[in-house]
């Protein structure tokens, strides 16, 4: 009997099959990994790289200068303290010791590694708002016409935004006089560095004080600094000794340097000079013994014509200096009027000479009094007022003078054709309000006056109060009550502060000058205008919400309108703006139907007197345009801000952005959408007023949302009260 297992054939070959299943299974598996990875081991995974980094911007407003020694440490010092601070590294020292050019030489170092930088000159606000407008265009913002706080303000956002993006910006704020100058305009998270002569410190920032040039041995900076502005290396402790003696300051050490190469002097030479010259100079606080000492050695080897024009530049701003600055005076309207009692003889012939003018300049530039070139010469603060020092006192109003002669006159400051002139010229007034070293002449009266004009139609108001402010001082200090300019300085402060909407301050000043008028000048054209100017503060301050203001506002366009139209006749150009003016008022009373009526007689008088192309006319249009608008007659409206946005567009032309053009079209705009929703030809109006979006850079969808609180029709009219222009 066999005892084996009785294993059938299909049994067998199930049992093989089973085998086999597992073995392919196992052999599958096997092929996979191999697959797997020899793909890993011969393939390379294809990994869509990065997207490149943005392209670093390019350098706003770069400045230039000679080479930069023995900063180097100071460098890299300045490059840890931005890094471990949140806010910024305020750069002190006094005048002369190369602030600006240490900051120029961090720029130089490292500005490479930053995704766009700036250098903004900010003396005064409105300097570092419009050193910061320079960026409009590399951060794809439109560029303003008039740079205003708004637009700087955009323009730190702007830089904000790209910082968060780990975008580094780099800005230098040169020459800051006090903090207040900045605050506002500094982008959070960008490395910021300040350089000023106050050295009080600032909080939260990491200071850094700057500290004259080494002079130990030859090869130290200080006197490396003094053979190269010498242009000669022959006497290396000769050089030395004189740079010690000029105590390391960089800025004596290049001026030093420019006098040698003018002389031919050598270094020993020099020195006695230099000792004598440091024996005759007075102490002052302002500026160390030795700077005056080498701007006086200079100086008295100048030309007479390079003397008188190393003098007026000391009085104008640092920056903007140039030929044209003297030489344009004797073209100006009022040369004539000023010239005679105010410029010497001296000055009025080189005056009338351009050739000596360019010669004097580049005599200057060659002994390092003056850097740049043609109308954008620079003095630095320290050679201006060491130059001051020295210079002759009756010289003193010529600098006043020659802006007076070129400066537009009457209210020729305000029209847009004049800013170009202004704007170059404006500066030169404020650092002679500044430096306190204008002479109290009827010239200087009238710069503070034409330039605070300027300022206004800028809207720089905070620019323009120091001005008004200057202006009375001199003129209670000068005339008596009876003296016509008394009020006229009291009306000109009450309006600068109107603008800065300190109302108390501007109620006061503009009830001053209506007080001396009504008692030295009854019933004269001074009385209306200060009536009619008090009139306005008070319906501004309405605005805001004094209500109880609106009746005397009334009262006294009222009496304004009464004195003109006796002064002037019921159809002169004083008595529409007094009725533009009392018409803004009951609008603000929400008297619809008399303010459309007053300035549609303001209207009617302008459009009798006034050139087609007058933008007082437009400012008539746009007001009663507006006040069609408000009363749910869109159809009435729709024609009056047609004529102001033409107007305006014909009176700019050049400048596509100018904000009268800007704020008819926005009131063009909006009616144009009221009619569209009114199903006035819809399709059209609607496109018009996209297209007019897009010219002026308006939001459509804004745009619309706003015009829904205007009435399709004078039964809807509500008596809500909205913005009205006013002139």
């Amino acid at each position: 009997m066999n005892d084996l297992p009785n294993v059938t054939d299909w049994e067998l070959w199930a049992n093989v099959a089973t085998v086999v299943e597992v073995a392919f299974v196992v052999l599958l598996a096997f092929l996979g990994w191999l697959w797997r990875t020899g793909r890993w081991i011969f393939r390379k995974e294809r990994i869509a790289p990065p997207p490149p980094p943005d392209p670093p911007l390019p350098f706003i407003n770069p400045q230039s200068g000679r080479p930069v020694l023995g900063r180097n440490e100071d460098v890299r010092t300045l490059g840890a303290l931005l890094t471990g601070t949140t806010r910024g590294v305020v750069l002190s020292g006094q005048g002369g010791f190369g602030k600006s050019t240490l900051a120029r030489h961090y720029v130089e170092a490292h500005g490479a590694g930053y995704h766009g930088g700036i250098w903004v000159g900010a003396e005064t606000r409105q300097s570092a708002i419009n050193g910061l407008c320079a960026a409009c265009e590399t951060l794809g913002l439109e560029t303003p016409e008039q740079p205003q706080e708004s637009h700087a303000k955009a323009v730190v956002a702007a830089i904000a935004r790209q910082v968060a993006e780990r975008k580094p910006w780099l800005l230098i704020f040169d020459n800051v006089e006090t903090r207040a100058d900045v605050e506002g305009l500094l982008p959070a998270g960008a490395h910021i560095l300040v350089t000023t002569r106050q050295g009080q410190g600032w909080a939260g920032w990491a200071p850094f004080g700057i500290e004259t040039l080494p002079f130990k041995t030859p090869e130290d900076p200080g006197p490396a600094l003094l053979m190269q502005a010498a242009e000669r290396a022959d006497e290396p402790e000769a050089a030395r000794a004189l740079a010690e003696a000029l105590g390391g300051l960089p800025l004596a050490l290049v001026l030093m340097g420019g006098f040698l190469k003018a002389e031919g002097m050598g270094f020993a030479e020099g020195e006695a000079h230099l000792k004598e010259a440091m024996a005759r100079a007075p102490m002052n606080e302002g500026y160390p013994t030795s700077l005056l000492g080498a701007v006086r050695l200079s100086y008295e080897k100048l030309s007479d014509d390079s003397k008188i024009v190393a003098q007026l530049c000391s009085y104008w701003a640092p920056e903007g200096l140039g030929p044209g600055l003297i030489a344009d005076a004797p073209g100006g309207l009022l040369w004539d009027h000023w010239r005679e009692d105010l410029i010497p003889e001296p000055v009025q012939s080189l005056a009338q000479d351009p050739a000596r003018i360019r010669a004097a300049f580049a005599e200057l530039s060659a002994r390092s009094l003056l850097t740049g070139t043609g109308e954008a010469r620079a003095m630095h603060r320290m050679t201006a007022l060491a130059l001051r020092e020295i210079g002759e006192n009756a010289l003193a109003p010529a600098p006043v003078a020659l802006l007076a002669a070129v400066y537009p006159e009457g209210g020729e400051p305000s029209v847009s054709s004049n800013y170009p002139l202004c704007a170059r010229l404006t500066p030169h007034v404020r650092a002679l309000l500044g430096s306190g070293a204008s002479p109290e002449v009827a010239a200087w009266v009238y710069l503070l006056n034409q330039a605070g004009l300027y300022l206004n139609a800028i809207a720089d108001y905070q620019g323009r109060l120091p001005m008004a402010e200057e202006n009375l001082r001199i003129e209670e200090a000068r005339l008596t009550e009876a003296d016509r300019g008394l009020a006229v300085a009291h009306a000109n402060l009450g309006v600068a502060y109107l603008r800065l909407q300190r109302w108390v301050a501007a109620e006061a000043a503009l009830r001053r000058a209506v007080a001396l008028n009504e008692e030295h000048r009854p019933g004269s054209a001074d009385l209306a205008d200060s009536l009619d100017l008090l009139g306005f503060l008070l319906g501004d301050h309405a605005r805001t919400g004094a209500k109880g203001r609106l009746p005397e506002a009334a009262k006294l366009h009222q009496r304004a309108i009464a004195l003109r139209r006796c002064l002037f006749g019921r159809r002169a150009e004083p008595v529409a703006a007094a009725l533009n003016n009392l018409g803004g008022v009951r609008f603000l009373q929400r008297n619809l139907a008399a303010a459309a009526r007053l300035q549609g007689a303001s209207l009617s008088i302008r459009r009798d007197i006034l050139p087609a192309d007058d933008t007082r006319l437009a400012t008539g249009c746009m007001n009663v345009g507006s006040c069609w608008l408000k009363a749910g007659e869109a159809a009435k409206a729709e024609p009056l801000l047609r004529e102001a946005l033409a107007i305006r567009e014909a009176a700019f032309a050049e400048q596509p952005q100018h904000p009268e053009r800007r704020t008819a079209a926005d009131w063009l705009i909006l009616c144009l959408l009221v009619r569209a929703r009114a199903g006035v030809n819809r399709g059209v109006r609607e496109a018009e007023a996209k297209r007019l979006c897009a010219e002026y850079g308006f939001d459509f969808a804004e745009m619309e949302r706003r015009s829904r609180k205007f009435p399709d029709s004078p039964q809807e009219a509500k008596p809500a009260i909205l913005p009205q222009p006013r002139t």
